[in-house]
């Protein structure tokens, strides 16, 4: 495997711009590291020659790796060995190129999930969202520990925040807040209770993540507040658009309600916890 440099910035950007939606967090993490920081690195086949255009391309990311390729027939087997030998956190892709690696993978669990765009958040939308949308606010360092205590009390975010040590967690945290995107919430009587965040924000779009609402404050419009309070603020900065990752018929009902139109499915091969 060909282990790419900084040189070939140009090269990959052009080859993941066809589908911007689905390399987000690719063109989000290169554009904020490049690719000569230690968090970051990118790997292509052998034998692609600088000049052409690449087979496939796989963008670690602090030990979590993305596979892309225009060609649903890419070599699976060589990137599937590959990906056997770096032992990655998590596999993630388009839904057809991460099957073509189940062979190799089949220790892993294989989560779907479907992936949505939004361009603009209506003025209907805002009147719906109603008072909620006032105490949506622009979470700081300060409100880390508050994120953190949130996000332990959901089960949807278990293998993340109760399998890790604490200042892990919060380092993590941290590194969205004040890097890679920003996190947008709402408190009740001093307690942090929804969030939206996004990550691998870059020039023309952002990745909603992480919305969650503690079990006792849902169906109360929480998390569509914190959600709308999140894309209004990123599109009114010059962001063309948004997407997010959902896999529950409740969590679509909510994000079509918003806005966002299905693109089609992506799948992450997990460890299993």
């Amino acid at each position: 495997m060909q282990k790419l440099k900084n040189q070939h910035l140009s090269e990959v950007f052009a080859y993941l711009a066809p589908e911007p939606e689905f390399n987000l967090f690719a063109i989000g993490d290169l554009e904020q590291f490049g690719m000569k920081d230690e968090n970051v690195a990118g790997y292509t086949d052998d034998s692609w020659v600088p000049g052409t255009v690449l087979p496939y391309f796989l963008l670690n990311y602090r030990g979590n790796f993305l596979v892309y390729s225009h060609d649903s027939n890419y070599d699976a087997k060589r990137v599937g060995e590959f990906l056997t030998k770096e032992q990655p956190i998590n596999i993630s892709g388009k839904d057809d190129l991460i099957a073509s690696l189940l062979p190799w993978m089949e220790e892993r669990e294989r989560k779907l999930t479907y992936l949505a765009r939004l361009n603009q958040v209506t003025q209907e939308q805002i009147r719906k969202t109603g008072s909620l949308l006032s105490q949506v606010k622009r979470l700081k360092e300060e409100d880390i520990p508050a994120i953190y205590d949130l996000y332990v009390q959901i089960d949807e975010f278990a293998a993340t925040y109760r399998n890790r040590p604490r200042e892990i967690c919060c380092q993590d945290i941290r590194m969205n807040v004040l890097t890679l995107g920003r996190s947008y919430g709402i408190y009740e009587q001093g307690k942090l209770v929804s969030i939206a965040q996004t990550s691998a924000e870059n020039r023309r779009s952002a990745m909603v993540i992480g919305v969650a609402t503690l079990p006792d404050f849902r169906r109360k419009g929480y998390a569509r507040a914190a959600v709308i309070g999140l894309c209004q603020d990123c599109l009114s900065e010059g962001k063309e658009f948004l997407c997010l990752f959902y896999n529950s018929p409740a969590a679509g009902v909510i994000y079509h309600s918003i806005g966002f139109q299905d693109l089609g499915c992506y799948t992450m091969l997990q460890n299993p916890i």
